[in-house]
């Protein structure tokens, strides 16, 4: 009973503060919206932990969970102890070098982080998984309210189709409202766009400090994804004032990267760049799971790497199909691609009349140079479909807004 009523206590608390917080700096959402949202992510929220739990009995959420319990005593008992675990002399102690101890620091301070998280958030919640979860989402839940504001702004008369798909897609949702890095990536990624904007707006150091501290955030919890971030980020930053022409600086360093990475796989075996796209699908393949996508083992050669694109590419945007799809993950996947393209179906059925302007926008760009590199990937290094939706969830999210701001406002109105 007493976990129920916290559940309920802090739900409608944080609501009260987020509603408040999201009033106060002029966010164009109704206290009805609001609620709705942070509803939906708190459920999805604790559908998630559920799911993890009774039907494929735990995985990270459920381990994170179970350390912070025993985090939290330390805390408490301990707690010099408590902020050693986050000191880097045990990676370095293993390592065989500088960066191979950098290495194993930032993998680990991806766990600590987490569990230290939710040993904090057990002080209130009274060590209950879904009261954290509504703790959680609460900290996650201004990811996507400022990538909200943000497009809100650069595209003021598509309010419906940007409170529908930063909000409410139930797919991408369920994956950014556990507790999991997925959510805090869409943070950090959120304040740096956010925060570098306005750090070129107004030169404070403030902003440029909260720059850093995403980037770094990101660093820690997907420090592979962020490399694929940079190239796009940079683009951005370059073109923010550029107009239609900001393709043109997506097209000369995206075509100057290919070009490297091709030649890479030519001219250098030793510092050939698909050798860790190679030694990433490795270390998949010698996981155990239940349902595994066909994937050819990728040579770092340009060959090799041109016979694999195929699979990458059905298994991240086509599959799985409705009829080779097993247990609910599998399902919600398979609808979540068959809505995809039903999205961009729909984007050239009713395109907008300023879709060109929309689609050359240097955020948008950004959007899709980075979502598509980061989806395609993904298809060549992991094998497992309830993998693949997960981390590709952020991706998708920024590729699902660029697509959704070029459809016709007012289509369904027809």
């Amino acid at each position: 009973m007493v976990p129920v009523l916290l559940f309920f206590f802090y739900f409608f608390a944080l609501l009260s503060v987020l509603t408040w917080i999201l009033k106060k700096k002029h966010i164009d959402l109704s206290f009805w919206e609001i609620t709705l949202f942070f509803s939906f992510k708190v459920l999805l929220g604790c559908l998630y932990g559920y799911i993890y739990l009774k039907v494929y009995h735990g995985d990270d959420t459920w381990n994170f969970f179970a350390d912070s319990l025993k985090d939290y005593d330390k805390m408490i008992t301990q707690p010099g102890l408590f902020f050693q675990d986050l000191l880097p002399y045990s990676a370095f102690q293993a390592a065989h070098g500088f960066w191979q101890g950098m290495t194993y620091y930032i993998s680990n301070l991806e766990y600590w982080l987490t569990v230290k998280m939710l040993a904090f958030f057990n002080i209130f919640s009274r060590g209950n998984y879904y009261v954290d979860v509504v703790i959680f989402d609460f900290v996650i839940s201004f990811g996507p309210v400022i990538l909200y504001k943000m497009l809100l702004a650069a595209f003021p008369g598509r309010r419906q189709i940007l409170l529908l798909l930063v909000f409410f897609i139930p797919s991408i949702s369920f994956w950014l409202s556990g507790i999991r890095a997925e959510g805090l990536v869409l943070l950090f990624v959120a304040l740096i766009f956010y925060y570098t904007d306005k750090w070129f707006s107004g030169k404070k150091r403030v902003h440029w400090f909260i720059v850093m501290a995403g980037l770094l955030g990101f660093a820690i919890f997907r420090d592979q994804s962020l490399v694929i971030f940079l190239p796009a980020y940079f683009c951005w930053t370059l073109s923010r004032k550029a107009g239609q022409k900001a393709l043109y600086y997506y097209i000369w360093l995206y075509t100057g990267c290919l070009c490297v990475f091709l030649a890479s796989l030519i001219l250098s075996p030793e510092k050939n760049l698909a050798n860790p796209l190679a030694a990433r699908q490795a270390a998949f393949f010698r996981l155990h799971g239940n349902t595994r996508f066909s994937l050819d083992t990728l040579e770092p050669t340009l060959p090799g790497v041109l016979r694999v694109l195929p699979e990458a590419f059905s298994n991240t945007l086509l599959r799985p199909y409705v009829w080779e799809a097993k247990g609910p993950l599998q399902w919600v996947s398979s609808l979540d691609v068959l809505a995809f393209w039903g999205l961009v179906i729909l984007a050239a059925w009713f395109p907008s009349r300023d879709r060109r302007m929309v689609l050359g926008h240097p955020l948008i760009l950004c959007f899709f140079f980075y979502a598509v590199t980061q989806i395609i990937l993904i298809g060549y290094v992991v094998p497992f479909p309830g993998a693949i939706i997960r981390y590709k969830a952020l991706p998708e999210l920024l590729l699902v807004l660029g697509i959704g701001v070029s459809i016709k406002p007012g289509f369904y109105k027809l």
